[in-house]
């Protein structure tokens, strides 16, 4: 089959390999959509994981059963699934204190499990959904990077009436606000700096960084001067922290979804005296299912953040997209 290979740092080429054949509990899939994800392109260039190479990449895929391993039930040859690359043990500490998405033994497609960009993949069965009939392959892709979105939102405490603050108009972040497209919350601001982008989120109030003196006085304006309950960070830099930080108001909480590098400098003062709080959010506590109902609900419009689809054969293209293309893309899919 034909794959994209990480050779080493900065070096992916389209291979001729071995296709893969499914063991006990696993599907055997025919890549239809693979989607390129900021971090593929990050463990690409950086190999910030430890990539052990060389390895299949890619982990946003859709595609049709091919095969399936002994012990397989409720698939069938022809279904039409979405994979979740992240695969706990499901025995080590993590996973059997309840947190399996934070397991201290993961695999996951394109780090240590052969990805998706490949005609075909093996994926374990349990972390496979089926897709409804009015979802294409390309936007099935999708239900990770939904799964960690609606996972970061929920950290963040969101609670109906409250003001809502998304820093960061790439993929995840216009992904949140469409999550948040029939919530209750009472302003919905976010931070970004691509006109293209921020018009996509018509739902919120979009301040460009770029076109305002103060972010802050920006944000206070537009909540009567109450400031954020709820701060979702999609954007690694430390003044997009201490932003977030300012913007809240006592009780509020930050959901640190991006991770920040370097280290951030962050005025704990605030924190103590609003009694804020921090927590992370990184993968997503098997929201598999929740993800594949937004996805199939066409009022929220998850479809139209796929805005290029192009052949496999094209993937250099596809790549130069979703790297370069902030003003022309959102989410770059390889059709297959």
């Amino acid at each position: 089959m034909k794959a994209l290979v990480l050779r080493k740092p900065g070096c992916l080429e389209m291979e001729d390999v071995p296709a893969p054949s499914p063991k006990e509990g696993e599907l055997l899939v025919r890549t239809k959509a693979a989607t390129i994800c900021t971090s593929d392109i990050n463990d690409i260039k950086h190999n910030l994981f430890g990539i052990e190479c060389p390895m299949i990449m890619g982990h946003e895929g859709a595609g049709i059963v091919q095969g399936l391993g002994s012990g397989v039930t409720g698939f069938a040859v022809g279904d039409k699934i979405a994979a979740h690359p992240v695969i706990p043990c499901g025995s080590c500490a993590s996973c059997k204190r309840g947190l399996a998405h934070l397991c201290d033994d993961m695999v996951h497609f394109g780090i240590n499990l052969g990805g998706v960009f490949a005609e075909y993949f093996v994926i374990r069965a349990d972390r496979a959904r089926k897709i409804a009939t009015n979802i294409d392959f390309a936007t099935a892709s999708l239900m990770e990077p939904v799964c960690v979105c609606i996972q970061a939102l929920d950290r963040a405490g969101i609670q109906d009436n409250s003001n809502v603050l998304i820093i960061g108009d790439g993929p995840f972040g216009l992904i949140m606000t469409c999550l948040l497209k029939n919530s209750k919350v009472g302003r919905l601001l976010l931070v970004g700096r691509y006109p293209f982008r921020l018009a996509f989120a018509d739902q919120a109030v979009s301040i460009n960084d770029k076109e305002t003196e103060d972010v802050l006085a920006d944000i206070l304006k537009h909540t009567d001067g109450e400031g954020i309950d709820s701060a979702i960070l999609c954007a690694g830099n430390a003044q997009a922290v201490n932003t977030a930080i300012a913007a809240l108001r006592s009780r509020g909480t930050l959901s640190l979804f991006s991770a920040v590098t370097p280290a951030a400098a962050i005025d704990l003062f605030k924190i103590h005296v609003k009694e804020l709080s921090i927590c992370g959010s990184c993968n997503d506590s098997n929201r598999l299912d929740e993800a594949m109902e937004v996805l199939a609900d066409e009022n929220l419009g998850l479809d139209k953040i796929i805005t290029h689809r192009l052949p496999f054969a094209e993937w250099r293209e596809a790549f130069r997209l979703a790297q370069f293309g902030k003003s022309e893309a959102i989410k770059v899919s390889l059709c297959f």
